[in-house]
């Protein structure tokens, strides 16, 4: 069986402290799940779970960005899960973290509305993955 571990990066540690109960606690259900099953199987969770360069072109920075990376994103239900496709549920708050090469461990890098008031897919700045 493997092993799975989460760790917290410095600025998602000092953000968690200051997260609402109900907030700490949607985190704390997924790292739960992910010790347990690790992420093998995207149906072990409510939420969808998908790759944070998907959809990119691969000359846009942000495709770069995220890649290099190993930038991944879990719909975390909050404020609610919606179901708006057949095989998961989406919802208007992810969780951002590193899954590098699809291992046995990930680091919790952020947790943010999904898209900016622009309209625009947010992604945590480059100093949230500073160690």
């Amino acid at each position: 069986m493997d092993d799975y571990k989460v760790s917290y990066l410095p600025q998602f540690s000092i953000e968690f402290e200051n997260y609402p109960e109900y907030q700490q606690d949607s985190v704390l259900d997924f790292t739960d799940k992910f010790e347990e099953v690790g992420l093998s199987d995207f149906s072990n969770y409510e939420g969808k779970i998908t790759p944070s360069w998907k959809g990119l072109g691969t000359d846009d920075p942000k495709y770069t960005f995220t890649k290099d990376n190993h930038m991944w994103h879990y719909h975390i239900g909050l404020p609610e899960y919606k179901q708006k496709h057949g095989k998961y549920k989406t919802s208007t708050v992810v969780l951002h973290f590193q899954w590098p090469d699809k291992g046995t461990e990930i680091s919790l890098v952020d947790l943010y509305d999904h898209y900016t008031s622009e309209g625009v897919f947010y992604l945590p700045p480059e100093h949230y993955l500073d160690r």
